[in-house]
């Protein structure tokens, strides 16, 4: 039998793919920021580019479009959870988003800045 390790639950995000070449407040390129704290705290991630769009209405019921980036993280510690979610609502800030889409093993939310 094959040995295996459990990692926990998945988070999965979208993060607008054109806004990620942009620059953060602090001059690093908001991609690598991305990187650096999925590193950082999660020690990994897998990211899904190509063909990822997706339409929604705001608030007031406008249509919106946007292409975006897929990343997953594994959820090893339940307070892996509460510091993506900090993270992600600072990123939408850089990223001048209302929200990022999140999803937690089956369950989606959206983070706001």
């Amino acid at each position: 039998m094959a040995a295996e390790q459990f990692l926990g639950r998945t988070a999965a995000f979208l993060l607008p793919s054109l806004k990620l070449r942009d620059r953060a407040s602090h001059g690093m390129p908001l991609e690598e920021h991305v990187h650096r704290f999925l590193m950082d705290e999660f020690g990994g991630y897998t990211a899904a580019a190509g063909n990822i769009f997706g339409f929604w209405k705001d608030s007031q019921g406008a249509e919106s479009y946007g292409e975006h980036r897929q990343f997953t993280v594994a959820l090893t510690q339940d307070s892996k959870l509460a510091a993506l979610k900090s993270f992600l609502s600072r990123l939408a800030a850089e990223l001048g988003e209302e929200c990022i889409y999140l999803e937690v093993s089956g369950s989606a939310m959206l983070i706001h800045r």
